[in-house]
């Protein structure tokens, strides 16, 4: 696509992973990086989501009964997908940040996506942002946020639900942010935008 700018080619980048991962963190880093729109499921959807729950007789801070899998959960990734392709339809790069677990595994969800930004003249994009169990557990505490309560209470419940070898099915980055990690959060991302820019 030419813009005022030049020529450049549209990108949708999704930035997926765990909670407590560092999704959202390193999403706003290359949204800094790129100047891409930045797209978080929780900023758009956060408020449908609690008030849609309480109408459901249901806690607005719940993140896995079958209420919010089954009422919610599809509505916040309506919400999100809708604001992606309206973006891209408009010459916009979009990083999107979402757990994203069931449809980066998915490869009909990931083919529909990836037929999607061919029909907009985009580029599709998968990182991952890769932890561990401590690490985002400390990260879970530190952000103390209401919709992570029933993890942390229940975590060897929770966590024996997830499997931490998890990755998408389309080639994709994977960014490394275990508090052991060797390169930080922001070098990594910052090399990812780098190469990305370079093939635009």
């Amino acid at each position: 696509m030419t813009t005022a700018l030049g020529t450049s080619t549209i990108t949708l980048a999704l930035v997926a992973g765990y909670a407590g991962s560092g999704k959202s963190e390193a999403g706003k880093l290359l949204a800094a990086a790129t100047g891409w729109a930045m797209l978080d499921k929780d900023t758009i959807s956060r408020p449908m989501t609690e008030r849609l729950l309480t109408a459901l007789d249901g806690d607005p801070n719940d993140r896995h009964s079958a209420t919010y899998l089954e009422h919610a959960r599809p509505l916040e990734y309506e919400c999100l997908m809708k604001a992606v392709w309206e973006n891209l339809e408009c010459g916009t790069s979009v990083v999107a940040v979402a757990p994203f677990l069931a449809e980066s595994a998915d490869e009909q969800w990931t083919s529909r996506v990836a037929r999607r930004c061919r029909r907009a003249g985009a580029r599709f994009e998968t990182l991952w942002v890769d932890s561990d169990l401590e690490s985002m557990r400390d990260r879970l505490i530190s952000r103390n946020a209401a919709r992570d309560t029933w993890k942390l209470t229940h975590w060897p419940t929770y966590t024996n639900g997830i499997d931490i070898e998890l990755r998408p099915v389309t080639p994709h980055h994977v960014i490394d942010n275990r508090i052991s990690a060797s390169r930080p959060l922001a070098e990594q991302v910052e090399s990812i935008a780098q190469r990305l820019l370079g093939d635009s």
